[in-house]
Parts: structure tokens; sequence; C-alpha cells
């Protein structure tokens, strides 16, 4: 058993958000892990070695057989998937799924890619991950590559889609590819899920839950309290059988929402940013036939 569709990314493009949408319809299964990156793994480091990046290396999974275990729970589901946001990033990675099943169905969502970079960074920084401001980051990223940093630290290079998506443009026909724009996902969640559901075949009147929607956005106002909501607690194992799973994930995230504060990127590292993607931005649109205007936009 493996999947019959696949979300391949981008990374800190709202697929985490597209999976709690997608498992609302009764004829999708996801597994209840989180991203495997399997099909990614032959492009890693024996490692990764950046701050925090142990998690990267315990929970990836490299063996078909722990794979195929992911999707032992299947019933009579018609839509089997998953999602690991770093398979539009390695190169590799869309001959190996169309080798896998070359009839699978890929959904690939797109951010604009300035944002895209200012989301990942205040993420590490969330994480207590990243010490450095965003200039110095972005100047540290060449070194932090060559250093076996997981893809996440990327902020600049993972926001290049073109050559990306190109590579599943070339791989899959195009009934086999379903391209979101995540302001399009955002400003109209029923409508896009609508959308996905039919690509994937099935009907699509299932209303949709956005009560957790927006974003865990901006950096810790108390580290503790933030910590103490964000990650797993003895005092939160004692509660949690008489607490539905949902209304746990529902009252998390609200929580962990206040105590964010937003930051934003300056103004000139925007300007320089944008400048930076212009001729990728200008390849991709052309490639997708989709108008990104809006990200050249000051």
């Amino acid at each position: 058993m493996i999947p019959n569709f696949i979300v391949v990314g981008s990374a800190r493009a709202g697929t985490s958000y597209l999976s709690r949408f997608l498992i609302q319809h009764p004829d999708i299964y996801l597994p209840p892990r989180g991203e495997s990156h399997f099909f990614a793994t032959p492009d890693f480091p024996f490692l990764f070695k950046g701050p925090g990046d142990e998690g990267m290396n315990t929970e990836v999974i490299r063996t078909w057989d722990r794979y195929e275990m992911l999707f032992d729970e299947v019933k009579q589901e018609r839509a089997i998937g998953e999602s690991s946001g770093f398979y539009l990033y390695y190169p590799g990675t869309a001959a190996r799924i169309f080798q896998a099943r070359h009839t699978m169905k890929i959904i690939i969502m797109l951010r604009n890619p300035v944002e895209r970079a200012f989301s990942s960074y205040t993420y590490l920084l969330r994480e207590n991950r990243e010490t450095l401001s965003f200039v110095e980051a972005l100047k540290a990223e060449p070194q932090r590559k060559q250093e076996d940093y997981e893809p996440m630290w990327l902020y600049r290079e993972l926001g290049l889609y073109y050559e990306q998506v190109k590579r599943y443009t070339d791989q899959f026909s195009k009934d086999q590819l379903k391209i979101i724009l995540y302001d399009d996902f955002i400003n109209d969640v029923q409508e896009t899920m609508e959308d996905i559901f039919g690509f994937l075949g099935l009907y699509s009147n299932v209303p949709m839950d956005t009560s957790m929607l927006l974003s865990e956005s901006g950096v810790p106002t108390s580290r503790k309290a933030f910590d103490f909501f964000a990650k797993p607690h003895f005092i939160k194992e004692v509660f949690k059988p008489f607490i539905p799973k949902n209304t746990r994930k529902r009252l998390g995230h609200k929580v962990k929402t206040m105590f964010l504060e937003p930051i934003d990127m300056s103004s000139s590292t925007k300007k320089e940013l944008i400048q930076y993607y212009r001729p990728d931005i200008l390849k991709l649109q052309k490639l997708i036939g989709k108008d990104l205007g809006t990200w050249l936009k000051k």
C-alpha cells in the first residue's frame, strides 16, 4: 500500500494547514504522524547538523518497509496521501515518486518566496534555534548549507521555485498536477478545498472547519509560557485523556498564539529579496500559467 497522491511542498507555504483540511474529507487518508520525507532521503546527508536538526535525523523514514507501515490503517478511503514539504526542493524526488507510482497525483502549494523566507526564519526563531538577525542569517546561508543544516535554514534558496516545479512538470502530466497559491488558499479555503477534492476524484461538498487556519507566527513574548504549551509536558499528559484530540489542538493553537508577537522584515531587505527572486518568478509564472505579479510588489 502506497499513496495515490502526495503534497510535495513548498515548506512554510501552508502545507501543514492543507493537511488539516484534507483529513476532514471522509474519503481521504493521511498518516497520523508528520512528514516522512521518504522519497527525498537519497539526497539527504548522513546527518543534518544544524541546531535542533535532530528531529529530522530521528523522524525521517529511509526504508520502504517503514514507509509502507504509514498506511497500515487505511480502510476504505479512496484518496491515500502523504505530505512532505521538502519534496519540492530536492532534485531527485520527482523522479523517485514517478518510479514508485507513475499515476501519482501531485499537489504543490506555492507562497510568495519573500514571505516564505521570512516565515522560515521566524519559525526557527520561535523554536529557539535561530540566533542571528534575518540579514545575518541570509548571509550565513551558503555556509550553513555546506555544513549540512536542514533545508528549513535555506531561507533564500527554498524560494527559487522555477527549477523545483519544473522537475514535476517534466515528470508528470498536467492532469496529475495541482498547483495552489498560498494566498488563494488563505482567502477562500472552502473553494480551494473543493477544487482539490475534485482533482482527487472525490465529491467536493464537505464543509471545512477553519477554526485553526491562522498561523502561529511571531516570536514568544514569554519563552517559558510558550514552551509549556508548544512542547511535551507531564502536566499536560495528565489531562490529555480527558480532552478530545481536536479540542486539544484548537486550544493549544489559540493559547500558543497568545504568547507570540509578530515581527516585520525591514523594507530594504524585502526590496533586495524581491529583486533577487524577480527572474525566477517571471519564469515560474510562464511555467504554471498563473499571474504572480503581486509577488513583485514592494
